[in-house]
């Protein structure tokens, strides 16, 4: 069975998150069930449930919090081949079907690009993978990924989880500031160890997804599967100022880092829980 998968752990704000994913995978692929991950003492309202196909628990474990328990998520996951979601994304197309033909894998498969240079979570790229060892390692947004159960996945998931234990040091870098170490890089060293192969999109067919940091001219609308939105990269100035290139992208996950820009992940958190019945959430 495929299905898809959400974190929703600590406080009740990422429930609510994860909810709203929810209610964008039942609008626009609703054949395939959806899981969410969570603490066994989070409370989960009725009204909330009855839009979840099944619940499984992650216990605690010593220094994992946050996204980089992504990293376990093999073990809790009850579904024969996983699409992981970030709660912070929002289903926008009605086009999964393509993403799952596209991703069919053996084991892990995210997109990602391969890179032996330049600094990455601030860490110099050259040096960790000759201190690891690897050919190369891969920079890659672990908002979406897949994953087929058996051997294969939790082969490459004991192997981030062997980075953590082992390499903290050289991959080790907190998650937006916070006190979590991010996933990342220890996904990206991963996929280079162990030579695992990626995906790629064009930006002229549409990506999986795309984060919402950098970037302008943003249409989204999970009901009119409006997706639109202009990234720019390649800053001549401070990594902020005067970008080079300015890209047109229509995802199919909208990826709201921060939650920004706030206004318009509001406007559809409102449209999708007046749709489904539910009480609005105020970000």
């Amino acid at each position: 069975m495929q299905g898809y998968l959400t974190l929703a752990t600590g406080t009740p704000f990422y429930l609510d998150l994860a909810m709203n994913l929810v209610l964008s995978l039942k609008l626009n692929d609703p054949t395939r069930p959806v899981c969410i991950v969570t603490d066994r003492t989070m409370s989960i309202p009725e009204s909330y449930r009855k839009f979840i196909d099944q619940i499984t628990f992650m216990d605690a474990k010593p220094g994992f919090h946050g996204c980089l328990n992504k990293l376990r998520i093999n073990e809790v996951s009850p579904f024969d081949e996983t699409m992981f979601v970030d709660s912070d994304c929002i289903l926008l197309k009605n086009d999964m079907d393509r993403h799952w033909a596209k991703f069919q894998s053996p084991g892990f498969c995210s997109p990602g690009g391969k890179v032996t240079s330049g600094r990455w979570y601030g860490f110099d790229i050259a040096e960790v993978i000759k201190k690891l060892g690897i050919d190369y390692m891969r920079t890659l947004n672990s908002g979406v990924f897949y994953f087929r159960r058996g051997a294969e996945a939790d082969h490459f998931f004991a192997t981030a989880l062997d980075l953590v234990e082992n390499h903290k040091e050289l991959l080790g870098s907190f998650h937006r500031n916070k006190l979590q170490l991010a996933d990342e890089p220890f996904i990206g060293a991963t996929l280079g160890k162990l030579h695992t192969p990626t995906v790629s999109y064009q930006p002229a067919e549409g990506s999986i997804q795309i984060t919402t940091i950098n970037a302008t001219n943003i249409r989204f609308d999970p009901f009119t599967h409006t997706s639109e939105i202009t990234r720019h990269d390649d800053y001549r100035l401070l990594g902020r100022f005067f970008p080079r290139t300015h890209v047109q992208h229509s995802p199919s996950f909208a990826h709201f880092v921060k939650l920004k820009p706030k206004a318009v992940y509001q406007r559809i958190s409102d449209q999708l829980r007046d749709h489904f019945g539910l009480p609005r959430f105020l970000i």
